[in-house]
């Protein structure tokens, strides 16, 4: 059952880490608060998780203070007092909020129990302002902050809260802080059917699981929450962390790490993929590659980087935590041009002009970025739409959103980028993840695992395919499309499939040698690369998959492009905040 907007902002977490290292002596302090007597819109499970986790992080070495139903005066005290308790002190803090939540003019809200609100105005009286307390809490010492927030998404004040939005709005980020969430800022979150959310509960199993990173915890939870709500609901990070802590440190002389989880993940129904035209996958042992040893070209960008595309002779990439796009060199990396673009830019595409596409993903807007001059915006979109890609074929842009609704509909616009107008958009039933351009048309892959080739102008259906497999990325050459994963969503190995047209002939699938998932992916005429979530790039023949070479950066990759057997990557995790492109020149070779 999906809860009301305001119904459950069921977890907010800030942690405030020191960065010493696997929190071995370092002090934990923790406020917990849980709000469900709420007169205009009573919850359930807020104080439950509340509750729970309380017990959970005083299991892990916290000492906890734990406030039921607050009204505004107890809150503000309660914070102010956590705030003052771990200022100048080398302490990991812990802020864990459950109950209203609420997002107006783009700023987030806490709500207390005694709110009366009758007007949009209101809100801002009444509530907390979220935003406002996580800027407090940066630290010029280089020591952590960790937010979390857990929140559904209908509205209960109804025509009293006109403007304001389903979900919470992306915090920008103090410096060395990791911001997470229980789904998608602005997607949808479900309460459960429990006595706990999906996402406290997930959360309380993963911060006791013994060694394992923060990181790692909020991906396990990531995990068990796709599964409790069958994909519906999909948690998300964002982070600027440059420190290390464990919620459940083991003495590793007396007992062994657990990178992954202790517990087995839970397994994941799925449809097996057609013997007629997908042959038995072949794991690919690490004998069958050239195993490398590359030490990358570093060209060191800015807050997030996400997307990138190679036009006029330079390298474009955005920087989603700066909010503009940064123009560099292909030579020397020299910066050249920055480009302020809007809030969270993500997605990058180019025409054979030299026009590069940016989409604003929290502004709701599609920019373009002329060989000389400054981005204008072309078009846009209703928000809360997320758009999951964009791509350039036969004189027109792209765009596929994903819409907030019940029946999480894909929309794919076809924008002439001249006159910004845009033909009514096809619109197809089922969440959509990921999406290039392949043959001149846009490949969509879906939170279902399904793929399929649509033709936005006349909405035929070329081709849909299950895979029986846990999907995730795509990347196209001239010939075929290729899609990555790894064989289950919580576990097995990583893999690619390569589909094409009819007369392609079958398709083909190669199991590659870890257990990652493959969550970027880029393509040449000759060579796919596959880039794993823990930092292994396999690069496989287009035309066979056969494995070529094998290499392990240590670096989560974000996207990835291949321009004249160049490998490009971004990463975010390379010094402070602030992240890369990697440049790995020759490993689009087939030698």
């Amino acid at each position: 059952m999906i809860c009301p907007f305001f119904s459950r902002l069921c977890l907010m977490v800030l942690l405030l880490l020191g960065c010493t290292g696997l929190a071995g002596a370092e002090q934990r302090t923790a406020l917990v608060i849980g709000n469900s007597a709420y007169a205009f819109g009573p919850l359930v499970n807020p104080e439950n998780d509340a509750k729970l986790l309380a017990k959970t992080l005083e299991s892990t070495g916290f000492t906890v203070q734990t406030v039921l139903n607050a009204d505004r005066q107890t809150m503000q005290k309660a914070l102010l007092d956590f705030s003052r308790d771990i200022r100048d002190k080398d302490t990991v803090g812990l802020f864990y909020f459950a109950g209203h939540g609420a997002q107006v003019a783009g700023q987030n809200y806490l709500i207390p129990v005694d709110a009366d609100i009758k007007a949009e105005s209101e809100v801002k009286i009444f509530g907390i302002n979220v935003d406002e307390f996580v800027a407090t809490l940066e630290r010029a010492d280089g020591r952590t902050n960790i937010v979390i927030l857990d929140s559904c998404r209908n509205n209960p004040f109804g025509a009293a809260t006109r403007s304001a939005r389903k979900g919470l709005a992306a915090i920008d980020a103090p410096a060395g802080t990791f911001i997470a969430y229980s789904t998608a800022p602005g997607q949808v979150a479900l309460d459960g059917n429990g006595q706990n959310s999906p996402y406290a509960q997930a959360l309380s199993k993963a911060m006791v699981q013994p060694n394992v990173s923060i990181e790692q915890a909020f991906k396990l939870t990531r995990r068990d929450v796709l599964t409790a709500t069958d994909k519906v609901q999909v948690p998300w990070e964002s982070s600027s962390l440059t420190g290390d802590f464990v919620f459940t440190p083991v003495d590793t002389s007396t007992a062994p790490v657990v990178a992954e989880a202790a517990a087995p993940e839970p397994e994941v129904e799925s449809q097996p993929p057609a013997a007629a035209t997908l042959p038995t996958p072949q794991a690919a042992s690490s004998e069958n590659y050239r195993t490398l040893e590359i030490d990358p070209g570093i060209l060191p960008v800015g807050k997030w980087p996400e997307g990138l595309v190679i036009a006029n002779n330079a390298l474009y990439v955005a920087e989603s935590g700066n909010r503009r796009v940064v123009k560099l060199d292909l030579e020397s990396g020299r910066v050249l041009e920055t480009f302020a673009v809007g809030r969270l830019p993500v997605n990058l595409a180019a025409d054979p002009e030299g026009n590069v596409y940016v989409a604003a993903l929290t502004d709701g807007k599609i920019l373009q970025i002329p060989p000389q001059g400054k981005p204008k915006a072309i078009a846009s979109y209703k928000k809360p739409n997320y758009t999951r890609g964009l791509g350039f074929a036969n004189g027109a842009l792209y765009v596929v959103n994903t819409q907030e609704a019940d029946n999480r509909q894909t929309l794919i616009h076809r924008i002439d980028p001249r006159s910004g107008k845009s033909n009514d958009p096809l619109a197809i039933t089922g969440d959509a993840r990921a999406m290039v351009m392949g043959q001149n048309r846009p490949w969509l892959l879906y939170t279902d695992n399904s793929v399929e080739l649509r033709d936005a102008r006349t909405s035929d259906l070329w081709s849909q395919n299950l895979s029986g497999k846990f999907l995730w990325s795509m990347a196209a050459n001239e010939t075929a499309v290729f899609v990555g994963g790894r064989e289950q969503q919580g576990s097995g190995k990583a893999f690619v499939q390569r589909h094409a047209e009819a007369d392609e002939g079958p398709k083909l699938e190669r199991v590659l040698d870890t257990d990652e998932l493959v969550i970027a992916m880029a393509a040449n005429s000759k060579v796919v690369a596959a880039l794993g979530d823990a930092g292994t790039y396999w690069i496989l023949d287009a035309k066979t998959l056969a494995p070529l070479k094998r290499f392990n950066t240590g670096r989560r990759p974000q996207f990835a492009t291949l321009e004249n057997d160049t490998l490009y990557v971004t990463t975010h995790a390379w010094e402070g905040e602030n992240g890369a492109v990697l440049v790995y020149p020759g490993v689009g070779n087939l030698d």
